[in-house]
């Protein structure tokens, strides 16, 4: 299998926006957002979004849209946090793209959530406690799935953008 795709995966705040601009821009390849493409296709903020329709409508659009985007070419995708739990349209997504997971310990995770300005907005509550206390318990859940649904694992901590998209790319043309 040739990858003709980039998905970057991980939890919120691990830098997938971030590196897959720069990966996408090294490569010549598109940069596609999922969180973006779903703002735009719904017309407001995800936190409106979810505020208004519960995170039940948000997964179903984000489904709708995973599934589009498998037949995706030369594309860097920065899917949301939660994504990964679309075991079926992750699967289709994975066919012809590495994946990657960025991973961060709960402690930087919480750093990067708070000193966000934007992160009110643009990242509600996923279980009805605070972000900030909600994390672990998501992580936990979550690394299981990251770890089976990525061909390679980079720890964001303590790493630019710069040096993980660095070696992405390193990584994509063995």
């Amino acid at each position: 299998m040739q990858a003709h795709n980039l998905i970057l995966t991980g939890f919120r705040a691990t830098g997938k926006t971030s590196v897959g601009r720069i990966v996408a821009a090294r490569l010549h390849w598109v940069f596609l957002d999922t969180d973006d493409l779903a703002r735009q296709r719904l017309g407001a903020p995800i936190a409106d979004i979810v505020a208004r329709h519960g995170w039940s409508f948000f997964r179903t659009v984000e489904s709708e849209l995973l599934r589009e985007l498998a037949m995706m070419r030369q594309t860097v995708l920065a899917t949301g946090g939660g994504a990964i739990e679309h075991s079926q349209e992750w699967q289709a997504l994975r066919r012809c793209a590495f994946v990657v997971w960025l991973d961060a310990d709960v402690g930087t995770i919480r750093q990067r959530l708070q000193n966000d300005p934007d992160s009110g907005h643009q990242r509600p509550s996923l279980t009805g406690q605070a972000v900030a206390d909600e994390i672990g318990h998501l992580l936990e859940r979550r690394r299981p799935m990251y770890a089976a649904g990525s061909d390679m694992r980079l720890c964001a901590a303590n790493r630019t953008p710069e040096q993980l998209a660095a070696e992405i790319i390193q990584n994509m043309r063995r």
